[in-house]
């Protein structure tokens, strides 16, 4: 990023952008602009910003949504069964990888080429399905892990329904509308940007899971809560803004914050856990506050997923399940004992999972900055199951007391547990 007092230099592609922007009714505050990152580019102070500053403006006619995506479609596959049964982000994605595919010039359905050549390029993309294999490696034992080999299953699946669909009307489209290849045959300074999107469909699924809005805020009561009936869009310079946590969330880009010439403007995502971070956008945060961890009862009756945070955040459902699924063993012998059964099998469930967690591997085998990643992610988890340790044991002093109450005397360390009847 450029220092304080310098004017970040654009691209010639953020200079297209920027003009077509113009062009169709966007503006941007004459105080802002971008400047180049390692992972693509962020918006910057270039003066000094008052603060409740307007950033940019956007016309909701740009964005790319599932409407704008099947009627762009249509022009070229002439065919509306093609897209029977595609999912918006399936729409969405295919539109955005036509425009790797096809001349956009004489296809003018197919719009945002400005707006797509400012985006990352693949190899600047960090979210796990970008992961070498040390890379995805190293998340075995961890939630994240799963949670990546299932998203890339999904996508994968989907990638393969629209392949499949294009073929039926153009064999060059379906050969070029790749899912995922790990080599370029050309170097970025030589390459077009086409060629550098390969591995296009994944590369398009990853721009949509990392900068998309919910479609709510397109009515008349514009909000960013997704709603079951909700969809992600994509709102061109809008979405250009990282994230930060605790900076004032925007919709319009009104920035409530002031900034120092050459500072970073940041939107704020929402509250979200480092698994969310990186699995959605490809970053975490240190020490994150919102981290959470998923834990199922195994053997339990209704398989319910429990999301706990820090400091046992969130996690009565779970402790009112283990309540549960161990009361029919030990309630014979009192209140006290299913307390005390529940403890232990808490602690046993948090004791496996931390057991299970890696150590990042310090030969070198990552990339640092993925590293560093999924360092703060496995911390943050090390501290949430932690959290449920503690959880167990004050369930295990309160078990004390109930049986005490009961007239049952229990000595509890990690060495003995006994139980005398008082006199």
């Amino acid at each position: 990023m450029p220092d304080a007092g310098q004017t970040p230099i654009e691209p010639e592609k953020v200079k297209a952008f920027m003009a077509w922007l113009a062009a169709h009714g966007a503006s941007f505050n004459p105080k802002v602009g971008y400047a180049e990152l390692l992972s693509g580019f962020s918006i910057v102070a270039t003066d000094a910003l008052e603060a409740d500053s307007t950033i940019v403006t956007c016309p909701f006619s740009l964005a790319i949504t599932p409407e704008l995506s099947r009627r762009a479609l249509l022009t070229v596959l002439e065919d509306e069964s093609i897209l029977r049964g595609w999912s918006e982000r399936q729409l969405i994605c295919s539109y955005i990888v036509f425009h790797w595919i096809i001349d956009t010039k004489s296809n003018p359905a197919f719009i945002h080429t400005p707006y797509l050549d400012t985006l990352p390029l693949p190899d600047q993309l960090r979210t796990p399905l970008h992961f070498t294999p040390a890379e995805i490696e190293a998340l075995k034992g961890t939630n994240l892990h799963g949670a990546t080999l299932e998203r890339r299953l999904n996508w994968e699946t989907e990638w393969k329904q629209c392949q499949e669909g294009i073929a039926k009307v153009n064999h060059d489209w379906a050969e070029k509308f790749t899912w995922y290849q790990n080599s370029f045959v050309a170097t970025i300074n030589s390459a077009t940007h086409a060629d550098l999107h390969r591995d296009r469909y994944l590369t398009a699924s990853t721009y949509l899971s990392s900068r998309a809005f919910p479609s709510t805020l397109l009515t008349r009561t514009p909000s960013l809560i997704q709603t079951p009936s909700s969809h992600p869009i994509l709102l061109p310079a809008i979405d250009s803004l990282n994230h930060a946590r605790a900076q004032p969330p925007t919709i319009a880009l009104v920035h409530h914050a002031a900034h120092a010439p050459m500072e970073e403007i940041f939107n704020n995502y929402g509250p979200k856990p480092n698994a969310e971070l990186i699995l959605g956008y490809g970053f975490a945060i240190p020490d994150n506050p919102d981290d959470t961890i998923v834990l199922k009862v195994s053997g339990g009756a209704n398989g319910t997923r429990w999301e706990v945070g820090r400091d046992g955040r969130g996690a009565e459902g779970l402790w009112a399940e283990v309540l549960e699924f161990v009361r029919p063993h030990a309630e014979h012998d009192g209140a006290w004992a299913v307390v005390l059964d529940a403890a232990g099998c808490l602690e046993s469930m948090a004791d496996a999972k931390l057991d299970a967690l890696p150590r990042v591997p310090a030969d070198g085998s990552l990339r640092p900055e993925v590293a560093l990643m999924i360092e703060h992610y496995v911390s943050g988890q090390r501290a949430v199951l932690g959290g449920l340790v503690r959880l167990a044991k004050e369930k295990e002093l309160e078990a004390k007391e109930l049986a005490r109450r009961a007239g049952v005397r229990l000595i509890l360390d990690d060495a003995v547990e006994e139980e005398e009847e008082e006199e």
